[in-house]
Order: C-alpha cells, then structure tokens, then sequence
C-alpha cells in the first residue's frame, strides 16, 4: 500500500472551525477543497504509484476523487460525508457514509 504524509507538526492538524463535520458536511458543496498545484503533484503521485487493476480505498471521498483517469480500476470504494456528492463522483464503483471522526 501507499502512505503519503502530510505535514510535519501538530499545527498542521489544527481546524479553525471546530463545528463536527457531520453537520459541517451535511448539505453537498460541490467544491474543490485543495488548489490546482496541490491536485497536480498528487494526480502525478498516484499515477506513478497505482496501476491498471489496482483496487482504490479513497477517504474522505466527495464529488471528485483526484484518481487519475488514465489508468482502469478494479474498484474504486469511497468513505465520505455527504451522500449526495458520493453519488455524483463517476470514479467510485461503490461508496458509504461515514464520518471517521466519530466512533461506531
């Protein structure tokens, strides 16, 4: 499997609004919440890393899920928030609700 890391500092995890994300994610936004550079090393990342027939756990899913779309997925399965935008990701072959934050 791939792990890529993401900050460097407890600072990095810090949220400035505290509200609990299912109800933060509770109507669909339909935005991009990373910028266009940050996409682009990451798509180039996950092409490198992950090939035809790979089997993709993408968390934290949403409308789009940044895959590459050049490469043939086995499966794409996405853990996300919001329902609505789950069913409008054309990348995922099968998705659930689930806020990770929260146990059970």
């Amino acid at each position: 499997w791939i792990a890529l890391s993401l900050g460097d500092g407890d600072s990095d995890w810090e949220r400035d609004d505290e509200t609990k994300d299912s109800e933060f994610y509770l109507n669909p936004r339909f935005v991009h919440h990373t910028d266009e550079v940050f996409l682009t090393v990451l798509r180039q990342f996950l092409e490198d890393n992950i090939h035809d027939g790979s089997s993709v756990l993408d968390l934290m899913a949403s409308w789009v899920s940044h895959l590459p779309e050049n490469i043939e997925y086995e499966r794409v399965v996405g853990v996300g928030m919001n329902e609505e935008e789950l069913r409008h990701n054309p990348q995922l072959t099968e998705w659930e609700v689930q806020d990770l934050n929260e146990e059970g």
